[in-house]
């Protein structure tokens, strides 16, 4: 398996955008997984599975692809070889009331620590993401405040293990009040499914995002419930909604 030099470049911020060495780069991503353990117990596909998927995301146009659990080197040196960057979110007991117990947070803290020390510096990371859409039942109990706080710790824990790794954290509607300030970029999960109220409300997250870049995490449709015509009509207009909103 190829070996990715992990001088090569990595994604930086440079205001409202990213860059990729001398070029801006332009966020084109998809869902990744994820899947039942492989042979080697891991939660993704066979090696030779995943050197085919990639192959064809790179077909569809895509440059980056978000997964949901720690990749091993094998997979992101699959990734650099397909020039495929990728989002890394960092699975932890979230959906528990985290602050109110010092053995959840520290074994938060561990899991961070230990996510961003495997991926080693890797030049195919794209970011980490701390957290992913915390229930705002967990928020308006612990505090928004408070909550925010805590993703800034998970976000220091990151930047100790690997300086210059951009981070962020998911977030979403019900709690778009919930603003940590030491994020490199804003991402969104975001599901809205008529074309004003998505322009609308993207113009929104802009004003909140202020001088940072502003990422969708997730968007788009259900394919099962609505079907692969449907999903394909709406994610046209979405996708130029969301690049025509920076």
């Amino acid at each position: 398996m190829a070996t990715a030099a992990t001088s090569a470049p990595r994604v930086s911020v440079d205001g409202k955008f990213f860059r990729l060495g001398e070029t801006k780069f332009y966020a084109k991503g998809v869902a990744y997984g994820p899947f039942a353990p492989n042979a080697a117990g891991q939660p993704f596909a066979s090696p030779e599975q995943t050197a085919l998927d990639f192959a064809q995301i790179r077909e569809l146009g895509a440059n980056l692809i978000q997964v949901y659990h720690v990749p091993a080197k094998w997979f992101l040196d699959l990734a650099a070889e397909h020039t495929l960057k990728v989002l890394v979110n960092i699975p932890w007991n979230q959906h528990l009331c985290f602050l109110g117990s010092a053995a959840q947070r520290a074994e938060a803290r561990e899991a961070v620590r230990r996510a961003v020390a495997a991926c080693a510096r890797h030049s195919a990371v794209f970011a980490f993401s701390v957290a992913n859409e915390i229930a705002p039942d967990i928020v308006r109990w612990s505090g928004a405040r408070a909550v925010a706080d805590f993703i800034d710790d998970l976000v220091q824990e990151a930047k100790r293990a690997d300086p210059e790794c951009l981070c962020t954290f998911a977030n979403y509607p019900p709690t778009e009040f919930l603003r940590p300030q030491g994020v490199d970029f804003i991402c969104f999960n975001l599901y809205l499914h008529q074309e004003p109220q998505l322009q609308s409300y993207l113009a929104r997250l802009q004003m909140q995002a202020e001088g940072k870049p502003l990422l969708l995490g997730e968007f788009g449709m259900d394919s099962l419930r609505e079907g692969e015509a449907r999903q394909a009509e709406f994610l046209a207009w979405q996708i130029e909604s969301a690049f025509r909103g920076g």
